[in-house]
């Protein structure tokens, strides 16, 4: 049901539907502009957490706005460098990639559960209320608000709504019915964590990303959740079937990756080795969407624009969309659909240049013969060394500035 919005009406209540990053973050800024939300998550609070990731630059300054990068910082280990090397540990590349006096902000990775941790700790401290246990069964709207309705009977009333309820997102699906499916890039993720005292010695450069790329695939590694090394791989495969993501059969998961990754430079066969617990999963993107808002509801983060992980930009952008979605509500004055209008229009075209830059990076990832590995290999070098720095300037060098005072990066 499309809204005409009267000269007077202002969003006062926001209801937010997911828990992920961006609803959080989203909550986190209406608050700081001064409107009222409410963040509701389907799962129970112990659900859904999820595996490690890296937060880039420009996700740490929409951080720092809110005064959290600090505690992210230390909940993490800081990476200002990616390294490149091959399967026998041969150094191809070395760029500077979370550099503070760059970009403003180190990068830093850590687990998706200490930065939920440290989001939602934040929102009680800010008294935002985030609901769990409540599955979204339908949206109705009304010439002057919006009902979520839950499969446990319950319903909530709100100005407006917005679904940041990730990739498989039922908010897009009311709005947008039409819409395409999350679709299956090729490529599984497959990764978990060790703590350094079950290492027999520290892997080199612990404060930096590195990224292994071999014949038998690629491998990924740095430092994570203080204490701790995160890992991860990407390999080119049929989809996992939910029953495979759900096998809990560790000994066998880590038989297979080590047959995989055998002969690979240490700590790679050791950090297999040591990871009790194995986190399985498919990545997906979605083509792109007509439209991010209808009527009084409204899409942000992977709802509107799925990122696969390959871009390393999945939580920034998710994050880099709460700021900016209110900022223009408070700027806007509460005009939802002027705010909505923005939004999109100043998004769109940079969540989806970094989308195709995503499914650019999951090419190179495929097993290969020896001979096609070097010859990879050598253009890696090439091209990362010469262009490496430069090609992600405009994705990490990005600030949106809250106060209007400030001028945007």
């Amino acid at each position: 049901m499309e809204n005409v919005m009267s000269s007077t009406e202002r969003v006062k209540r926001v209801l937010i539907i997911g828990s992920g990053i961006a609803g959080p973050t989203l909550a986190l800024f209406l608050k700081k502009a001064g409107f009222e939300s409410e963040v509701f998550e389907a799962h129970s609070q112990s659900e859904g957490i999820g595996g490690g990731f890296n937060i880039a630059p420009n996700g740490m300054n929409v951080l720092a706005e809110l005064e959290l990068a600090d505690s992210v910082i230390q909940a993490g280990t800081a990476t200002p460098y990616s390294f490149f090397k091959d399967e026998k540990g041969k150094l191809l590349a070395k760029i500077r990639y979370g550099v503070p006096e760059i970009y403003g902000q180190t990068a830093v990775s850590l687990s998706r559960a200490s930065l939920y941790k440290i989001l939602s700790e934040e929102m009680k401290k800010q008294n935002v209320p985030i609901r769990y246990g409540k599955r979204l069964s339908k949206i109705t709207e009304t010439a002057h608000n919006v009902i979520a309705h839950f499969e446990d009977g319950s319903e909530t009333t709100g100005d407006i709504l917005v679904g940041a309820d990730g990739i498989h997102s039922k908010v897009r699906k009311f709005i947008l019915p039409e819409s395409p499916n999350a679709k299956y890039v090729g490529i599984v993720g497959i990764g978990g964590f060790v703590s350094l005292n079950d290492l027999s010695s520290l892997p080199e450069n612990l404060q930096a990303i590195t990224f292994t790329f071999g014949p038998n695939g690629f491998f990924g590694h740095g430092g994570g959740d203080s204490g701790t090394v995160l890992w991860w791989t990407n390999l080119a495969r049929e989809e996992f079937t939910k029953e495979q993501i759900a096998d809990r059969d560790h000994d066998r998961i880590r038989a297979e990756l080590l047959k995989q990754f055998q002969g690979y430079y240490s700590p790679i066969e050791e950090l297999i080795r040591n990871t009790k617990t194995f986190l399985r999963h498919n990545i997906h993107d979605i083509l792109s969407l007509s439209r991010w808002s209808k009527g009084r509801i409204a899409l942000i983060g992977d709802a509107a624009h799925a990122v696969s992980p390959n871009s390393g930009q999945g939580a920034s952008m998710a994050m880099e969309d709460a700021l900016l979605f209110a900022k223009l509500l408070r700027d806007l004055q509460g005009n939802y659909m002027q705010t909505f209008a923005t939004f999109e229009r100043e998004r769109k075209r940079r969540v989806e240049k970094i989308v195709a830059e995503g499914r650019r990076r999951a090419g190179g990832k495929e097993i290969v013969t020896p001979f096609q590995s070097k010859i990879r290999n050598t253009m890696l070098k090439i091209f990362i060394g010469l262009f490496g720095e430069v090609g992600q300037k405009w994705i990490l060098n990005y600030k949106i500035p809250w106060n209007p005072k400030d001028k945007a990066a």
